[in-house]
C-alpha cells in the first residue's frame, strides 16, 4: 500500500513539474523572440533618438581598426603605419577579424554573434541558479532580468568587448563551481583555461585567483584542505598563464618586457584622475574625458614620442614608446595621489558610484541610475534571502567575485558600462529576491530551496 502511495505521489509530482515546465519553456522562447525583435528592429528604429554616446550600431574603442588591419594582413595595429600595439587585449579584435573573414563587413553579423553570446550567458545563468533553487520561476526570472536589462541590449547592439567578456566570465564562474563541487584537478585546469581566455579578452580577472586562494584559506577548515585548495589554485594559475603565453611571448619580443595584459593602465589611470579632479567644473563626463585625452597628447608630444592621434588614444610608431608612455602616465598619477591622499579617497568614492551609474552626460547618468538602482536593491535583497536560507557558502563565490571586480576599477577609472559583466550575477540574486517575494504573497510555497551541503566544505 505504501509503495503504491509513494508511486502515486512521485507520479503526481512529476506531472506537476511537467505542467510547469511546458509554459516556462514557451515563455523562454517568446522572450528570445522579443529580445531579437528589440535588438534588430526596435534599436535601429530609435537609434537617432538614443544618445550617440552609447555607440549603438557601431564600433567602440578601436577594436574594429585592429580587426581590419588583421584581415588586411597588416598585423595587430590600429593603423597600417603605426607600430604593433599592446593597448588592446587580442581576444575581441581576433573575434571581429574572424567575423569579417566569414561574413564581410556587415554589422548585422556582429549583432547576431553578440545575441548568441548573450543567450549563452542566459543559459549558463540557469545552471548557476539551480545551485540556489529548484524553483523554475526563479531559474527563468534571472536570465530574463539579464536579457532585458537595457545595458545588455545596448551592449549587444554595438561592436564592443562587453558581451564576449561577460560570456567568458560567466563560463569561468560556472566551471569554478563545478571544480569546487567535484574537487578534481582536471576541473581546475578547465577553469584556469577559461580564465585565461577571459583575460585574453579583458585583463580585469587576472588577479582573482589570489583572492580565491585567500577565500579558500579563510573558509576551509583544517590545514590539509587548505593545502589541497592551494595546490589546485596553483594549477589553475599555471593553466591561465599557458593560455596567455602567446600574447606574453609576442609582447616580450616587441618590447623586451613581461606584459601579460594590455598597456592601457596608465591611460585609464590618467583619465580617471583627470575626470575626478575636474568634476566641479560643470562639464560633462564626455567633455572631461576629451580634455584628458588632449592633455595626454600634449604630454606625449613633450616627451618626444611620435604618434597618430585618434582623439582619445595615441597610437605610437614604436611599441616601446607605447609602453613607456603608459608607465610615465602611471607614475605621474601615483605622484599626484601621494601629494594629495584625499584626492585618491575622493576619486575612489566617486568611482564607487561611477562604476554602476556614470554615463557620458548628465542625462545618460540619470538613465543609468533609474536602471541600475532597482537591480542593485533586488540583488542585495537576494543575497540576504540566500543567507537566511543557509546558502552563504554557495553564493560566496559570486559575492567575492563581484567585490573583487569592483575593487579593480574604483582606484583607476569607472563608468557604468564597466559593470555590465556583473549583470548576470546581480540578476541571479535579483531573481532570488523576486521569487521569495512571490512566494511570500502565497502564490508559491517554499521558493528558495538551498543545498543541504555547503559547497566550500567539501
Amino acid at each position: 500500500m505504501r509503495t503504491s502511495e509513494t508511486f502515486t505521489t512521485v507520479l503526481s509530482d512529476d506531472l506537476m513539474k511537467r505542467q510547469l515546465t511546458v509554459p516556462l519553456i514557451s515563455l523562454g522562447l517568446a522572450a528570445i523572440l522579443v529580445h531579437g525583435i528589440v535588438l534588430f528592429l526596435v534599436i535601429p528604429a530609435f537609434t537617432s533618438r538614443l544618445m550617440p554616446f552609447y555607440g549603438q550600431d557601431g564600433y567602440i574603442d578601436g577594436y574594429d581598426l585592429i580587426a581590419a588591419n588583421l584581415v588586411a594582413g597588416n598585423g595587430y595595429r590600429f593603423y597600417p603605419a603605426t607600430a604593433r600595439t599592446l593597448m588592446r587585449e587580442p581576444g575581441y579584435p581576433m573575434l571581429l577579424a574572424g567575423i569579417r573573414l566569414v561574413f564581410g563587413s556587415a554589422f548585422v553579423a556582429v549583432k547576431l554573434v553578440n545575441m548568441l553570446l548573450a543567450l549563452a550567458v542566459a543559459w549558463m545563468m540557469t545552471l548557476i541558479a539551480r545551485r540556489l533553487s529548484s524553483n523554475q520561476t526563479m531559474i527563468l526570472a534571472a536570465p530574463l532580468l539579464y536579457l532585458f536589462h537595457p545595458g545588455t541590449i545596448i551592449a549587444e547592439s554595438r561592436g564592443g568587448v562587453e558581451i564576449l567578456f561577460t560570456s567568458l566570465i560567466t563560463l569561468f564562474m560556472l566551471t569554478l563551481y563545478r571544480a569546487i563541487e567535484h574537487n578534481r584537478r582536471w576541473d581546475y585546469v578547465v577553469s584556469g583555461a577559461v580564465l585565461g581566455l577571459a583575460v585574453v579578452v579583458k585583463s580585469t580577472p587576472l588577479l582573482f585567483p589570489i583572492v580565491l586562494l585567500i577565500y579558500f584559506i579563510v573558509c576551509r577548515r583544517g590545514w590539509a584542505p587548505k593545502l589541497a585548495a592551494s595546490g589546485r589554485i596553483v594549477l589553475m594559475v599555471i593553466t591561465t598563464l599557458v593560455v596567455l603565453s602567446p600574447w606574453i611571448i609576442r609582447n616580450y619580443e616587441l618590447t623586451g618586457q613581461f606584459v601579460p595584459t594590455a598597456s592601457v593602465l596608465g591611460v585609464s589611470a590618467h583619465a580617471g584622475q583627470y575626470i575626478c579632479m575636474h568634476l566641479d567644473n560643470n562639464k560633462s563626463w564626455m567633455q572631461l574625458d576629451r580634455e584628458a585625452a588632449r592633455e595626454r597628447a600634449q604630454l606625449a608630444t613633450q616627451l618626444g614620442y611620435p604618434f597618430e592621434d585618434d582623439v582619445y588614444y595615441q597610437s605610437f610608431y614604436n611599441s616601446k614608446n607605447e609602453l613607456q608612455f603608459s608607465a610615465y602616465l602611471m607614475t605621474k598619477v601615483v605622484h599626484e595621489y601621494k601629494m594629495s591622499p584625499m584626492l585618491f579617497v575622493r576619486c575612489v568614492r566617486s568611482n564607487m558610484f561611477n562604476f554602476w551609474c556614470a554615463g557620458k552626460t548628465v542625462r545618460s547618468t540619470r538613465a543609468n541610475i533609474a536602471i541600475q538602482l532597482p537591480y542593485l536593491v533586488l540583488a542585495i535583497m537576494g543575497v540576504l534571502a540566500c543567507v537566511r536560507n543557509g546558502q552563504a557558502s554557495i553564493i560566496g563565490l559570486l559575492v567575492v567575485f563581484i567585490i573583487y571586480f569592483v575593487a579593480v576599477y574604483v582606484p583607476i577609472l569607472a563608468q557604468a558600462r564597466y559593470s555590465m559583466p556583473l549583470i548576470p550575477f546581480l540578476s541571479i540574486f535579483a531573481g532570488c529576491a523576486l521569487a521569495e517575494a512571490y512566494g511570500k504573497l502565497g502564490r508559491l510555497g517554499g521558493v528558495v530551496v538551498g543545498r543541504s551541503t555547503p559547497v566550500l566544505e567539501k
